[in-house]
């Protein structure tokens, strides 16, 4: 069992990506960075995630999820949730990339397939269904949808 909490801070995470949609921030000695975990009991947002990000208060059995809003966080609270890992990462940039490429592509076939809490999440169905069909689920849109608001190169990382 873990102990979830949420984040919406912008930045690059300590793996050297932009923060977006299916990134955590966990113990990198317990979910190395590039780790694919799926978590369960998180209501809405459970689904697939790759561990991207660490964090002072992240220590143990404790798990940050990345939501795009403050608001978001807030009602996510803190959450008792079930992990299960996919693949266990080795702590590299490249890892991530590879695992974060792996939860998009799984996220799109759960999307086609209409399922939700595998590796899609609630959230991913809703900000399909909110685009009218559009191209919005393809890797490319998704892509755009979590880069949209990027900051600049020069960002630091997180600091959860």
């Amino acid at each position: 069992m873990y102990v979830a909490t949420a984040y919406a801070q912008k930045g690059v995470t300590a793996s050297g990506q932009i923060v977006h949609r299916h990134v955590v921030a966990a113990d990198p000695d317990v979910l190395p960075i590039g780790s694919r975990i799926k978590i369960k009991h998180a209501g809405r947002y459970s689904g697939e995630y790759v561990v991207a990000d660490t964090g002072d208060k992240i220590q143990g059995h404790r798990l940050d999820i990345y939501l795009p809003t403050v608001t978001a966080c807030k009602k996510f609270g803190v959450k008792p949730v079930k992990v299960k890992v996919v693949e266990l990462g080795d702590g590299t940039h490249a890892a991530a990339k590879e695992a974060d490429k792996t939860v998009k592509k799984d996220v799109q076939i759960d999307i086609a397939k209409k399922v939700v809490g595998n590796a899609a999440t609630e959230d991913d169905w809703a900000t399909k269904h909110s685009t009218k069909k559009s191209s919005a689920t393809s890797p490319a849109a998704i892509d755009s949808q979590t880069t949209a608001t990027q900051p600049s190169p020069t960002s630091t990382k997180t600091d959860h």
